[in-house]
C-alpha cells in the first residue's frame, strides 16, 4: 500500500516524476489552504496527494536539498518527518493566534520527486489517491 512513512517499494527505484503542483481553488475562484500534487512512477503508477489544510509549503529543485543527518523521517518518496529543521524554523515564519498555537501544531510531510523536494506541515492526514 502507498503512503507516507511507507517503503513505497511498488513506485520502483528511481523517484517519481512530478506531474502538477497547484493550490485547490474554492468555488469563488480563490485559494482555499489546500494543496494538489500529482506524480508518476517508472512503473507507471500515477500518485495525487491532496492536504485539506496545510500551514506552510518550501518547493525546491533537489540539487538544493540538503539532507540533515539529525532529522528522523520515515518512508520512501513520502515521507513523514518525527524531527527536522523545517519544523524548527517553523515558528519564525508564522503568526501565532489563540487557535493557531505552537509547537505541535501540524506535521512535517515530504514529497520527494525527481528533480523536485516538496516539503509541507499540515494540520490534516493528506489524501493520497492512486489514480
Amino acid at each position: 500500500m502507498i503512503g507516507f512513512g511507507k517503503d513505497n517499494k511498488e513506485l520502483g527505484r528511481i523517484a517519481p516524476a512530478l506531474i502538477s503542483f497547484e493550490e485547490v481553488k474554492n468555488e469563488e475562484g480563490f485559494a482555499d489552504n489546500a494543496l494538489l500534487i500529482q506524480f508518476m512512477s517508472e512503473t507507471g503508477i500515477k500518485i495525487q496527494v491532496e492536504f485539506s489544510d496545510y500551514i506552510m509549503h518550501m518547493t525546491r529543485p533537489e540539487g538544493f536539498c540538503v539532507i540533515d543527518d539529525s532529522e528522523i523521517r520515515e518512508g520512501r518518496y513520502l515521507i513523514i518527518f518525527k524531527q527536522s529543521e523545517f519544523m524548527k524554523s517553523y515558528d519564525a515564519f508564522i503568526a501565532h493566534t489563540a487557535y493557531h498555537s505552537w509547537p505541535g501544531l501540524g506535521t512535517h510531510y515530504g514529497v520527494y520527486t525527481d528533480y523536485h523536494v516538496i516539503d509541507i506541515i499540515s494540520t490534516k492526514e493528506p489524501k493520497v489517491t492512486i489514480l
